[in-house]
């Protein structure tokens, strides 16, 4: 019986239907009690709160007051809470105004790795972060990407705009071969899927970053690998 209604709210919520907030809090509490109907404590918790969000930040001493909510439900309630808060402060910073905002996540990112690593910023249309995506492969000077794996992402993540990052430990800024052949394919990708792509940044050190689009390099790749000028060399 329990198992059909948990399916029945799984579907509403990945079908994007709109969800009661009992239902809501109804499927974070599956994980507290896997074999226990939690619709009662649901409708418990928010008779004594008045939100979802009073419930996360409750402390430990009001929870356990709530019928049904014992110390392991208490304790994961607030847990959840503290993830929702770091997750709020986070995103004041994980948003780009100007370019010198992308350098200095960049080298938030890429500072004291010894490895190479390659990480895709996925950003909206006000500039804040959507999603990273992170690559590595344990070697010091390379990682590499399939184009499939990059046009997965866009595809699900919807971006307005798209920044590569990567690293190199122990060496210079400057850009291989290698690089310029993945910045060529994210512009296509990125023009076929009407995705911004606003810069490819290498960092070396704090002092020894590049940057395509700074280079101006950036700006022959957007005119020569755009999915419409492609065509147009075609036809």
């Amino acid at each position: 019986m329990h198992e059909g209604h948990r399916r029945r709210l799984y579907e509403k919520l990945k079908n994007g239907d709109n969800l009661y907030e009992h239902e809501i809090l109804e499927m974070l509490l599956f994980n507290a009690y896997p074999r226990k109907n939690t619709n009662p404590v649901a409708h418990e918790l928010l008779v004594r709160f008045p939100s979802i969000s009073e419930v996360l930040s409750a402390s430990y001493d009001e929870l356990i007051s709530v019928p049904g909510v014992g110390e392991q439900v208490a304790l994961y309630l607030m847990c959840v809470g503290k993830c929702v808060e770091k997750g709020n402060n986070a995103r004041f910073f994980a948003s780009f105004s100007n370019r010198g905002d992308i350098y200095a996540f960049v080298k938030l990112r890429m500072r004291g790795h010894t490895s190479e690593r390659l990480e895709l910023y996925f950003i909206d249309k006000g500039g804040k972060l959507m999603r990273i995506s992170r690559f590595t492969s344990g070697e010091s000077d390379m990682v590499r990407v399939q184009p499939e794996e990059v046009i997965k992402l866009v595809s699900v993540i919807h971006p307005y705009a798209m920044v590569a990052a990567h690293n190199h430990p122990g060496g210079t800024s400057r850009p291989s071969v290698t690089d310029d052949d993945f910045t060529k394919q994210c512009q296509i990708i990125c023009s076929m899927n009407n995705v911004r792509l606003y810069d490819h940044v290498i960092y070396a050190s704090e002092e020894d970053i590049y940057s395509y689009f700074d280079s101006g390099k950036l700006d022959e790749i957007e005119r020569d690998y755009s999915i419409r000028n492609l065509i147009k060399h075609e036809e």
